[in-house]
């Protein structure tokens, strides 16, 4: 569990799914979903401030997440870049967080204890990106001194450019978990999840 530090999440996932056949958002997982696995495995680390921020048209997945005690936010041009929905989802959570999850959906297969050792690292003054076998994965701790610079990317950039002008205050934590670089975007992705990470999520 998390300690004092008062964290947040927010969880992108207004993106379409092009290559899924399906939103991804609710593709079984860890015995629910996507969305349901992201939700479980912070509020299971102590995170309970957390905004999803959805495309207008997934009403279930709004649903989802408020049955699961996290608050709701709708990208009405989800066809912008990501950067877009991190910043309403931003604006949502509480200016108390010293640092905020920065965790796309399209991720769920990060272990908790993984989560647990960002959050005993965040701070205000730092990003925290966990790496495995030296590649930088999801999700990355995003600290509140840090927030301005995401609202000054230029349309286009991501992240990424936000890591590349920040220097010393981007940190990396190595992890035994190679869920932070399982990024889920294809059938066959999709597939080895399944067989890589079995119970992950789960209740």
């Amino acid at each position: 569990m998390t300690g004092a530090r008062p964290l947040a999440a927010v969880v992108p996932a207004a993106g379409r799914s092009h290559r899924m056949g399906r939103e991804k958002v609710f593709l079984p997982f860890g015995g629910s979903t996507f969305l349901e696995a992201i939700l479980r495995t912070l509020g299971s680390e102590g995170v309970r401030d957390v905004a999803v921020v959805l495309r207008p048209d997934l009403g279930e997945a709004a649903a989802m997440a408020r049955d699961s005690g996290a608050g709701v936010l709708f990208n009405p041009d989800p066809d912008a870049d990501m950067a877009e929905s991190i910043r309403i989802g931003l604006d949502a959570v509480s200016p108390s967080a010293q640092a905020i999850f920065i965790w796309p959906a399209d991720h769920p297969a990060v272990a908790r204890a993984t989560i647990a050792a960002l959050s005993a690292a965040g701070s205000e003054a730092d990003i925290w990106i966990p790496t495995w076998k030296q590649r930088r994965g999801h999700p990355a701790l995003l600290g509140r001194s840090h927030v301005p610079g995401v609202f000054a990317l230029r349309p286009g950039e991501g992240l990424r450019e936000l890591w590349h002008g920040r220097g010393e205050s981007v940190r990396e934590l190595a992890v035994p978990d190679s869920g932070v670089i399982a990024n889920i975007d294809t059938p066959e992705q999709y597939e080895a999840a399944l067989r890589d990470f079995p119970g992950r999520g789960a209740p």
